[in-house]
């Protein structure tokens, strides 16, 4: 799951526990993306209509159950549901 960042705009790993935007979800990754020595290519779901298996959702950390729900509230606005 991806939040975008506020300031950049740019999307990263979604994080409940994160005030820079990414604390709210907006899109799935599609595949994997190794960003961890800078920006990387990627090809994410933005909006819908969608469906994904909520088994295939990585969350960062361990987020708790309302953690997890709002997540899938947040990417049900963008036409994503999540199943």
């Amino acid at each position: 799951m991806l939040g975008q960042i506020t300031a950049s705009g740019k999307y990263a790993a979604h994080d409940p526990a994160a005030v820079d935007g990414t604390e709210t979800a907006v899109a799935v990754l599609w595949g994997k993306a190794d960003a961890s020595g800078g920006d990387a290519p990627a090809v994410a779901v933005v909006r819908g209509p969608a469906i994904v298996n909520r088994h295939d959702l990585i969350f960062t950390g361990t987020p708790s159950d309302p953690e997890i729900a709002a997540a899938h509230t947040a990417l049900l606005a963008a036409g994503i549901l999540v199943r």
